[in-house]
């Protein structure tokens, strides 16, 4: 399921790459290698506490308490891919010790290898935008981030929304 997540997310960059010729800075093609072995190891994280928690669900089940279900597959995938992100921002130290995304963390491992110049400004300019709107939406209290499942969900909307305006800024959103 991770694998098709990566999948996902590799078609919609070719996709968004393939609609606009004209554009301002060049989005990589690919990650490097020394993040795609992280992701793969943070697949195999993700796929432990996947079945650890379907192994815990059962037992609950057979013990005659109920589940809740989830809302949406959507929503599951979401959560998925969100840790699968988390653990890699983890990983490539780019979370401060609360476990939120930093500025210069995410910076680095979004330019990593790059040398143009306008993608590693665009680069800065989304990832301050959209960390500011993940705090005013994610750090109500002191310990709104120990809240589980939290992480995940901010990882996920960081990601989202950098991709998004880094594709604004370079010209080459759908």
């Amino acid at each position: 399921m991770c694998g098709k997540i990566f999948l996902f997310m590799s078609a919609c960059a070719v996709a968004v790459l393939a609609k606009e010729k004209h554009h301002r800075c060049n989005i990589p093609p690919s990650a490097p290698k020394r993040i795609e072995t992280v992701i793969n190891q943070c697949q195999d994280e993700i796929k432990v506490a996947i079945l650890a928690e379907a192994l815990q669900a059962v037992s609950l089940t057979e013990s005659g308490s109920k589940r809740s279900k989830r809302d949406t597959f959507t929503g599951e995938e979401r959560r998925i891919a969100g840790c699968l992100l988390h653990c890699v921002y983890r990983k490539m130290k780019a979370i401060n010790e609360k476990g939120f995304p930093t500025v210069e963390g995410l910076v680095a491992l979004y330019t990593e290898g790059i040398e143009d110049k306008e993608y590693i400004l665009a680069t800065l300019q989304s990832v301050n935008i959209c960390l500011n709107r993940a705090q005013k939406k994610y750090v109500t209290t002191p310990q709104s981030l120990d809240e589980q499942g939290k992480a995940c969900e901010i990882a996920y909307d960081v990601f989202d929304c950098v991709s998004e305006k880094i594709g604004e800024y370079c010209g080459q959103t759908p």
